[in-house]
């Protein structure tokens, strides 16, 4: 091993970090940093993801490409067992149990590239990963000098990171805050402006109506007829949309399995709503409960599943993944449990992102722009939330529950 110097090596993962656009940017190239310092071991850093509760892995070149680096879950006991300890542990006789049971949650990553040593990763009060690492047995000096240099480092980037999120999340809360005032605000107006244009409304119907009568079987005359007839009926729904949106009715509330709920309600839905090309699959946990209204929560899901569906039409194959999950940061008493309908369409243009939750914008020729709008709003009755994530590559709602 090459001389080696905390300083030096610290330095230069603060140029490394500098570098990255962001603290979390900085995660894929820590393994490869602490492999320049120790040539010999080989080394892959799993840390906690931004979303749920998984731990992501990251590799040096060699452990990369030696493995398939799998996402390990909160609950695993390679996560569990480091928790509340802040030593590293070596593979030895009286570890070698642990060493097996650990193999069994990262997919026989610890067996296929002979992992020997798991340093706890923290800062402060956060514990957020850990590094596994080979080195050679017997060697002290260098399982001391990279144990240091992991931890020190580590000291350095997770409250940058934990930072980062914070941010993240306090001007998320703020736009959440702002949007939710409007949704009062244009509830308001919603409702005194759907009581305004129902009379006018069914007074045009009526009179168009007397006017075809009195015209006779004019063949232009019945043709105009249906069309204002048909305009007039989609104007007077989305006058029952606004009014549906603008009333608030009490909640019934009912303990739900969200598993079991989703497949009710994908079993209710007729079999020629989805194009044979789309395939449809649920992945959840059978133990996540809740307490919510069925109704209301059925009303949302099925119309972001629609949503998913339209952005898969005209392609030639599409896959809807419905995830349910629980996720927390720090403490399980914060959990809230989501409902992710995710597609593999085309994604919402960078155009229109931040325009999909206003009312009466939508992108659809015989669409009234109000059904993410009420849906947004009948989350934020239920004391939850409705998020969206779009790239090229599809694109991701989550329907938000509190757990409590």
């Amino acid at each position: 091993m090459r001389q080696f110097s905390l300083d030096d090596f610290l330095r230069h993962a603060a140029r490394s970090l500098q570098e990255a656009r962001s603290a979390r940017r900085f995660l894929p190239s820590f393994p490869g940093l602490l492999k320049d310092r120790f040539p010999a071991c080989s080394c892959v850093l799993y840390y906690k993801e931004a979303e749920g509760n998984s731990f992501r892995a990251y590799g040096d070149e060699n452990a990369g490409a030696a493995a398939g680096l799998p996402l390990v879950r909160e609950e695993a006991n390679l996560i569990e067992s480091f928790t509340g300890r802040a030593e590293a542990m070596r593979a030895s006789d009286q570890t070698r149990m642990y060493f097996d049971l650990f193999d069994r949650d990262c997919g026989g990553l610890i067996v296929r590239m002979g992992i020997n040593l798991i340093v706890p990763l923290r800062a402060r009060a956060y514990f957020r990963g850990l590094l596994l690492a080979r080195v050679e047995p017997g060697d002290e000096r260098t399982i001391q000098a990279l144990t240091v240099a992991a931890q020190t480092a580590a000291a350095m980037f997770v409250p940058l990171i934990e930072a980062e999120r914070m941010e993240f999340e306090n001007d998320k809360n703020y736009y959440r805050l702002f949007k939710f005032d409007r949704l009062v605000l244009l509830g308001q107006m919603a409702a005194s402006l759907a009581h305004e244009l129902r009379t006018p409304l069914t007074t045009v119907l009526f009179e168009i109506a007397a006017i075809k009568s009195h015209l006779g079987a004019d063949a232009a005359v019945a043709g105009a007829y249906e069309k204002v007839n048909r305009e007039i009926g989609r104007a007077s729904q989305m006058v029952e949309s606004l009014l549906v949106f603008s009333k608030f009715k009490e909640l019934n509330l009912s303990s739900l399995r969200l598993r079991e709920f989703i497949e009710t309600t994908l079993k209710e839905i007729p079999a020629r709503k989805f194009p044979p090309q789309v395939k449809v699959q649920v992945f959840a946990d059978e133990e996540i409960k809740v307490t919510s209204d069925g109704d209301r929560l059925k009303q949302v899901f099925i119309n972001v599943l629609f949503n998913a569906l339209e952005a898969l039409a005209g392609q030639p194959a599409g896959a809807i993944d419905i995830r349910v999950y629980s996720e927390y940061h720090d403490l399980p008493r914060n959990a809230r449990h989501i409902i992710a309908v995710c597609d593999t369409g085309p994604g919402i243009p960078a155009a229109i992102k931040e325009r999909v939750l206003e009312p009466f914008f939508t992108t659809k020729k015989e669409g009234t722009g109000l059904g993410l709008y009420i849906s947004y709003s009948i989350m934020k009755t239920l004391k939850g939330d409705l998020e969206i994530h779009s790239n090229k590559q599809g694109t991701r709602v989550n329907l938000v529950l509190p757990a409590r």
